[in-house]
């Protein structure tokens, strides 16, 4: 009778054991590979601001499920000097008498391309997803120069069209990425008075500042890809950022040389809602922040490897992330 107690001891024991042994098969530190600590630096007008981030190898997926709409790319003649980056625009065509066959252009090598990277907060997640997929593409030099709670609509807090200027003198891109809408989803000042938000008023003020910054990247001699909002967990946000996507959709692609691309269905689910997680390379993860707006890490390289490929397919060059990151279900 004495080796009751013992017996219990033992049992006890192994029961702990087999809790911790779950515990640790379930720690997220590794899915499928080994994780390495890296750093993505932004180099804003003020101090730079660096954030440490967190890679982990992941499986590559086959196909992504999202299929979100194709870009819009504006109609007229542009041709950016080449500089050494061999982006091209458009399609090749051979005509005959009798028919004319459109061929999609050759791809070339990339060349070496400078790519400037400018928004909001929105923009800075993107920029980080793009720092990673790109580190160690020794054809693209990547500049990221977004500052978080600026915008198109405060100019009296941030003037981007200014900034871009100096920026283009500086950097010389071939290419502009942009990203904007976070914060502009507010009344704008025309001729000393607040026009509300989405009224004809602040529309047209509002698309006068998308002509402007889009017309300066493209004077330069630059492309420019123009990234939509993503879908908004806050109902009344989302209506105002479909307001904003469509506006830039049907703004600034009226300036030759430019291209916008939506995301906002490669983060719905397939009812078309905002999705907090799903699968990522085969793997469950988080894609949204907490306050329903920004991106996580892995929506961070979601968006980036859609933005790069959108790149390679759009500039006709031989260009591909580093760890392709893609939502499977």
């Amino acid at each position: 009778m004495h080796r009751w107690p013992l017996r219990l001891i033992l049992v006890a024991t192994l029961a702990a054991l087999l809790v911790l042994g779950l515990s640790v098969n379930r720690s997220p530190a590794v899915a499928n590979g080994p994780t390495t600590t890296t750093t993505a630096t932004t180099t804003p007008s003020g101090p730079s601001t660096t954030r440490p981030v967190t890679t982990t190898t992941r499986p590559p997926a086959r196909q992504p499920v999202p299929t979100p709409d194709p870009p819009l790319i504006a109609t007229g003649p542009f041709s950016a000097p080449r500089r050494g980056c061999h982006f091209s625009s458009g399609v090749m065509s051979t005509t005959s008498a009798t028919t004319t066959r459109v061929t999609p252009a050759p791809v070339h090598a990339l060349g070496h391309c400078v790519v400037l990277e400018i928004g909001d907060s929105l923009g800075n997640d993107l920029g980080w997803g793009l720092a990673r997929e790109l580190r160690h593409n020794p054809g693209v030099t990547l500049h990221l120069e977004d500052i978080s709670s600026t915008g198109l609509v405060t100019a009296w807090y941030y003037n981007w069209p200014r900034q871009l200027r100096r920026f283009l003198h500086r950097y010389h891109p071939h290419l502009v990425i942009m990203s904007f809408g976070a914060n502009d989803e507010q009344g704008i000042v025309v001729n000393g008075h607040a026009a509300i938000f989405g009224s004809p008023e602040w529309y047209r003020a509002y698309a006068a500042r998308v002509l402007q910054i889009t017309r300066a990247a493209t004077k330069s001699g630059a492309y420019v890809l123009w990234v939509g909002l993503p879908i908004m967990e806050s109902r009344q946000y989302r209506e105002g950022a479909q307001i904003l996507n469509t506006l830039y959709a049907s703004v600034a692609t009226t300036v030759p040389g430019v291209t916008y691309v939506s995301i906002w269905k490669l983060f719905a689910n397939s009812q078309g809602h905002y999705q907090v997680g799903a699968h990522v390379n085969n793997v469950p993860e988080v894609l949204r922040a907490s306050d329903g707006i920004h991106y996580d890490y892995f929506g961070e390289d979601v968006a980036a490897t859609y933005v790069i490929n959108q790149l390679a397919r759009l500039y006709h060059v031989a260009l591909a992330p580093e760890a392709p990151t893609y939502i499977t279900r």
